[in-house]
């Protein structure tokens, strides 16, 4: 469900002159029948399922159907079929709205808070215009596309990741400027970010910047060199305006002096933490990570089953990697990275007043200095967060083609070369970033006051499992680019997946027959004798699943937006509040994959769970 156009939907390479299709849906195409062969168990139940005509449920006929409009899960000839059918159908169907009435319910009370901040993404990486396949996909592009800029707002999610692909994968031919907006009221993850894009900028002519900064970015150790990049870097931050700050990243940066107070108290205390890791008074990351490790429920668990859905070449230094937290172009020794790295940090959760505005322990500090001198910053990187997890495996390796000692150096790489892309739109002045801590939902306020332009593209990360399709699509949809027919509001959730009862694939319902089928496509496919759980969802269909879930998110609103009395319709859903939903049922998305495939992304493997809608503007 995730792979590019002009890729073979097995091996993903792109296609030769000659192609196969699959026989049995329009969709998915290979570069040759043994690629088609060899994903035939795996696409038949998933995809294939899902993109070919649906079979009647009453004669079994496969052909031009209508759906159940009561659970999206039963097709029908014509009404003689769906009257003689209904008999047998009628217990499921009322079984499958009421599971729906239930889930709603659940949802009438979201989770509220996060226990650390997000310097590693819960999601991978996204390209926000991808417009290779959006704008520039017709056959003659005119000159406006290729030159005109593009705006998006990623709403609720500072993280950079999305940003540095973003502007990483822009196709060589297109010329315009790209302006982010990056909304996020973390005041942490936003200092991590300007930082970053600062250093970018003010060492863009010092030798390997790209390298240190990724190093940065992602390793529990650094070097005295890269230290004291950071350490300048703070010493200049704290004293600028706002204004200055924009002046001294050459229009890069933009934001409020308003919200530049909320960051520098955060680079204040970096700046006074010890860092010079043979000191007694240091901070010494290491035994925090572990104690975290050591403390946090499940982890060593975690850590293993992740392990074993690892390619076994891999494995071993992954492993390492558990233990020493280095993240270098080279393998480094540990001893020769003096530093620890202080932007790792953050208060502890309790100090952070989880689940309220994160602003307000900056404004606490403001305004009281003793509290600031006792807030303790620590090592904060959630234990189930890895680098590996947050950029796709799968375009890592195609853009790093050839031998690496380690998953770390190879991911270094990639991350590395983005950020030299990065740097160069910066220096041509074709990207312009926005910063705004203005809290996700009051956001619209901010854009009207200050006048921005509207979007081409809105990200909502997985804010939908914390306040609802309904709220997200209500608070956005007026900053859409009307003017544009590509524009869309992209949601995500992670949630969805613990909620819908039978939306897990159950081992214990397979025969063994199927299941050995599975294990040995598992195998043949990646290399890894045995397939973890986890990989199951590759293997089975749970779309009607989501559109439960889907209908009973609708049916909950929240945050101001009544609940429904009756369950929706999903074609009522698909138009909600006057948006077109793109039918994941009836092709692919056309910004972030429906759903990524676990079996082929060993490093990925988290992504299971993830589901993205894209909502569109209606055709005029």
């Amino acid at each position: 469900m995730d792979v590019q156009p002009g890729h073979c939907w097995c091996c993903e390479k792109p296609h030769p002159q000659t192609t196969v299709p699959c026989d049995g849906c329009p969709v998915a195409v290979y570069c040759t029948t043994s690629c088609r062969d060899r994903d035939k168990v795996r696409h038949s139940t998933l995809e294939c399922e899902i993109f070919q005509a649906n079979k009647c449920s009453a004669c079994g006929k496969r052909g031009k159907t209508f759906e159940c409009s009561g659970c999206n899960d039963a097709w029908y000839c014509d009404t003689d079929c769906q009257r003689h059918g209904w008999p047998f159908h009628k217990a499921k169907c009322k079984e499958i709205m009421a599971y729906v009435k239930q889930v709603s319910l659940e949802l009438l009370h979201r989770p509220t808070h996060f226990d650390f901040p997000f310097y590693i993404g819960s999601t991978m990486a996204k390209d926000f215009l991808q417009l290779e396949i959006n704008e520039l996909s017709t056959d003659r592009v005119d000159k406006e596309r290729l030159t005109r800029g593009y705006h998006v707002l990623s709403a609720g999610c500072g993280n950079l990741c999305n940003t540095v692909l973003t502007a990483g994968s822009l196709p060589g031919r297109y010329l315009g400027k790209l302006h982010i907006t990056l909304n996020d009221n973390d005041p942490f993850v936003m200092a991590r970010n300007v930082l970053f894009l600062f250093m970018l900028v003010r060492f863009a002519d010092t030798d390997n910047i790209a390298s240190s900064l990724t190093t940065i970015w992602y390793s529990l150790h650094i070097s005295k060199r890269e230290y004291d990049l950071i350490k300048t870097s703070l010493d200049e931050l704290i004293q600028m305006s706002a204004q200055q700050l924009h002046d001294a990243t050459q229009g890069l940066v933009r934001l409020l002096d308003e919200d530049l107070s909320y960051l520098k108290p955060v680079w204040e205390k970096w700046r006074a933490l010890e860092c010079q890791r043979d000191k007694k008074t240091s901070i010494k990351l290491r035994q925090q990570r572990q104690i975290l490790f050591d403390e946090w429920p499940d982890t060593m668990m975690n850590h293993t089953i992740y392990l074993e859905h690892i390619y076994e070449k891999d494995r071993k230094m992954i492993e390492e990697w558990f233990g020493h937290g280095l993240f270098c172009p080279y393998e480094a020794n540990e001893k020769d990275m003096s530093f620890d790295n202080p932007t790792l940090t953050a208060p502890k959760a309790s100090e952070a007043h989880a689940g309220e505005d994160a602003r307000l322990f900056s404004l606490q500090n403001n305004a009281q200095a003793e509290s600031q001198e006792d807030a303790t910053f620590v090592y904060c990187i959630s234990p189930a967060s890895t680098p590996f997890e947050e950029w796709d495996c799968l375009k890592v390796r195609e853009n790093t083609p050839g031998s690496h000692s380690s998953p770390m150096v190879m991911y270094h790489k990639y991350v590395t070369n983005l950020l030299q892309k990065v740097k160069s739109l910066i220096l041509h002045g074709r990207l312009l970033i926005y910063v705004s801590l203005a809290n996700s939902l009051d956001f619209p306020n901010h854009h009207q006051t200050l006048s921005m332009p509207n979007y081409d593209r809105i990200f909502t990360s997985n804010l939908a499992d914390y306040v609802g399709f309904a709220k997200l699509l209500h608070t956005f949809k007026p900053l859409l680019n009307a003017s544009n027919s590509y524009s869309a509001i992209v949601t995500e959730t992670l949630s969805w997946y613990e909620k819908v009862p039978g939306a897990k694939p159950d081992i214990d319902d397979l025969s063994d027959i199927q299941l050995e089928k599975i294990r040995h496509c598992f195998a043949s496919t990646t290399g890894i004798p045995e397939i973890q759980p986890t990989c199951f969802s590759d293997y089975f269909n749970n779309t009607s699943h989501f559109l439960q879930y889907l209908r009973a998110d609708i049916m909950a609103g929240g945050l101001g937006i009544p609940s429904l009395k009756e369950v929706p319709s999903f074609k009522s859903v698909k138009n909600y509040h006057g948006m077109e939903m793109r039918d994941f049922r009836k092709g692919l998305n056309k910004l972030v994959p429906f759903q990524y495939l676990v079996t082929k992304r060993d490093l990925n493997v988290k992504s299971a769970r993830d589901r993205a809608v894209e909502w569109c503007l209606p055709k005029r």
